[in-house]
């Protein structure tokens, strides 16, 4: 299934991980639905909304093991 990173796209993830979407939601709001962002790597849409890029991608790992 391949490990969460940052290096992947918001699109990866959400394929990879559609158990993330609610998550990625409360993060990014309707930026998850966007086209444009949806072939940026996490790192860079975490950055766009002014999120510490490892900050959230550990906000994601929780999520993945609370499921």
């Amino acid at each position: 299934m391949g490990k969460l990173n940052l290096k992947m796209t918001l699109r990866e993830c959400l394929l990879k991980f559609p158990q993330l979407e609610e998550t990625l939601y409360k993060l990014l709001e309707e930026c998850i639905y966007c086209e444009g962002f949806k072939d940026e790597t996490l790192e860079e849409v975490f950055k766009a909304h002014r999120i510490e890029p490892e900050k959230g991608l550990e906000e994601l790992e929780r999520a993945l093991e609370e499921r």
